[in-house]
């Protein structure tokens, strides 16, 4: 069992990264950047169900005095920076220098302290959209400036590990999806359906990697344990991937999947793609999923959750 420091525990792949360290054995310690009552709606029903699998600490930003003290008394095996800087960064105006900035500020000193403290490996959560990434090869370009800032971010991690002779490991997201996500393809495809709409599918040509969260998280605590296992400051990459085809397909996926649990329609539009902005192709290149994945149980959560949400009248906010 490893002792596991956490950032960015509030957010959608940032609980089940939580419970699958947990799960796997390892006692979690959540640093979480405000106090319990700031975190509203869906975040806050994040928050309280990380109680369950692992220890938080609240108003503790990376950048603070409190953060450091435990980096560097917690007796910490692993630090697992997840959190980011989110506002925005779907945009194509977002800010990549200073969203660089803020997801940097006070890492290295917190690196630092955790080094200090017996800490041996330090993990940084990439996406696909970053320069190298995709599939495309090391010189395949950004998709975002959103991408830009990750990659930045990951860059400077890397040699503060480098620099506190720790193991750093790069975990490269695609696009996961499952229970408490919100903002994503599925929100807008059951908003949709609940209102007795067929849903719209804007890009349907793209192919993207689409992974059930509780397996892309499962995946992240077997990142973890190879960088322990290692026995020296290595540096290693994991690149899980799920379902991998166009975004019409996985949108023909989650209405099968939908239709006979929820008795709904569930139809579909998909639009006439003809615009490309982003790549063709953005993928993962780890199967993570278990051999004879039929999903039978992720589905029955996924459309579960997405009928309480729409029950209780949490389903009216854009995707």
């Amino acid at each position: 069992m490893a002792r596991i420091l956490l950032t960015g525990a509030s957010s959608f792949t940032g609980l089940w990264i939580a419970e699958a360290l947990a799960a796997a054995g390892h006692e979690v310690v959540a640093t979480l950047t405000r106090e319990a009552e700031a975190y509203p709606g869906l975040r806050g029903e994040r928050v309280a169900r990380l109680a369950g699998s692992a220890a938080r600490v609240f108003a503790a930003p990376l950048d603070s005095d409190r953060f450091r003290d435990l980096a560097r008394t917690g007796r910490f095996d692993v630090f697992a920076h997840h959190a980011a800087d989110i506002p925005g960064y779907r945009s194509p105006d977002y800010d990549a220098v200073a969203g660089a900035a803020r997801n940097l500020a006070g890492a290295e000193a917190a690196v630092r302290a955790a080094a200090a403290g017996g800490c041996r490996a330090l993990i940084s959560t990439a996406t696909v959209f970053e320069p190298g990434e995709g599939g495309e090869g090391p010189h395949a370009p950004a998709v975002s400036p959103y991408g830009i800032s990750k990659g930045l971010t990951g860059q400077a991690l890397a040699g503060f590990a480098a620099q506190a002779s720790l193991a750093f490991g790069r975990f490269v997201i695609a696009n996961p999806f499952g229970v408490l996500e919100e903002g994503r393809m599925g929100w807008s495809l059951f908003q949709a359906w609940f209102r007795g709409e067929p849903g719209r599918v804007l890009t349907p040509a793209y192919v993207r990697d689409n992974q059930p969260v509780p397996d892309l998280a499962a995946a992240y605590a077997r990142l973890a344990e190879r960088l322990l296992l290692a026995g020296e400051p290595v540096k290693l990459d994991a690149r899980p991937s799920g379902l991998v085809g166009t975004q019409g397909d996985f949108a023909r996926r989650l209405a099968a999947e939908a239709a006979p649990r929820l008795g709904l329609a569930c139809d579909l539009v998909l639009n006439d793609q003809v615009d490309f902005p982003e790549p063709r192709v953005r993928v993962n290149a780890e199967p993570c999923l278990p051999a004879g994945w039929t999903g039978e149980a992720f589905f029955d959560a996924y459309c579960a959750y997405y009928a309480r949400l729409a029950a209780e009248g949490r389903l009216n906010g854009p995707a």
